[in-house]
């Protein structure tokens, strides 16, 4: 197999890779060769590189297989159409979700003491300010309740939190494994703002759709609390751009911690950025435990669609057989 990295510059997870496929070939390319060299590519991973129509015109083409779970930037009709696979890796039982909980709560170590201003403090010469907030005896929201939203849960119980509150499109599904995990209450999307309204944290770790594309916009920032913040590991359009710089600007929000983005890479430039934002350059799944535990995944996928099988998590129907 002929296994292309829609973006260069990750030597680590190709060499993960090629570790657990040794006898297929794993290459990269620019995103703007995406479509060139899916001609003689049997599978794509498009990481956060767009991969559209002109992709699935390849005669050899057998997968697009994303190295993690987001699938936003590829067009699945059109894969469908051409009988393309298109297949994740859940966060969950990865070693993914786990590291995105980590990095989720590092941001809001960071906003609570206010770091930025620590490291001012440090180049000032300035001993114990500034005088940060805690996270015990707090409340925090989880928007997105799925394997990274659960993995943020069991994390925050032991900072005793006054409250953790979670809001999914389904609501509780009573399994033993979402049982074991202590969270004060869980909504459906219906209970949004009644539960951004109690929230000292918000964070944010939906999937990426559109359900999900502009959840949390102007109505909602107005609904939180004076002095929250906010902590988006999803997507960055899960936020509305406008509304989110607005509630910067105005004060309805503390801060944010981001480690993804309308744009990727982003603008270090942006507006955003005169206020009191943490951002990391989306590598919240960028561990040694979540990046091999994905390459196992991804291997499986790649040796299924090989022994003409489909492959796990599927986020497709194909209409034509693997050649």
């Amino acid at each position: 197999m002929r296994i292309y990295f829609c973006r260069q510059g990750l030597a680590y997870i190709r060499n993960v890779l090629q570790k657990e496929l040794p006898d297929d070939e794993v290459l990269d390319c620019a995103p703007e060769q995406v479509a060139e060299v899916a001609q003689q590519a049997d599978v794509l991973i498009p990481t956060v590189s767009p991969i559209g129509p002109s992709a699935f015109t390849s005669p050899t083409l057998k997968l697009v297989q994303q190295y993690g779970a987001g699938l936003d930037s590829v067009d699945i009709p059109a894969a469908t159409q051409a009988g393309v696979y298109v297949a994740n890796v859940p966060s969950a039982g990865t070693g993914n979700a786990e590291s995105v909980a980590e990095l989720s709560l590092f941001f809001m170590l960071a906003l609570a003491r206010h770091y930025p201003r620590a490291q001012e403090s440090i180049a000032q010469k300035k001993l114990g300010t500034p005088m940060g907030s805690t996270l015990k005896g707090r409340t925090a929201a989880i928007i997105g309740y799925g394997g990274i939203g659960r993995e943020v849960a069991r994390r925050l119980a032991g900072f005793e939190m006054d409250n953790i509150l979670a809001v999914s499109k389904r609501g509780p599904k009573g399994t033993p494994e979402e049982n074991a995990i202590r969270v004060d209450f869980h909504g459906r999307l219906d209970d949004l703002h009644e539960v951004l309204g109690q929230a000292d944290f918000v964070i944010v770790a939906p999937p990426l759709n559109d359900e999900t594309r502009g959840l949390i916009g102007a109505a909602e920032f107005a609904s939180m609390k004076p002095g929250a913040f906010i902590i988006n590991v999803a997507r960055g359009p899960v936020l509305d751009y406008d509304a989110f710089l607005a509630a910067l600007k105005d004060g309805q929000i503390a801060g944010a911690g981001l480690d993804v983005f309308w744009q990727e890479p982003f603008d270090p430039t942006d507006p955003i950025f005169s206020y009191n934002v943490i951002a990391t350059p989306h590598f919240g799944g960028a561990t040694d435990l979540s990046l091999g535990g994905i390459g196992k995944r991804v291997a499986e996928n790649v040796n299924r669609v090989r022994h003409g099988q489909a492959p796990l998590n599927c986020a497709n129907n194909r209409k034509r057989d693997v050649p």
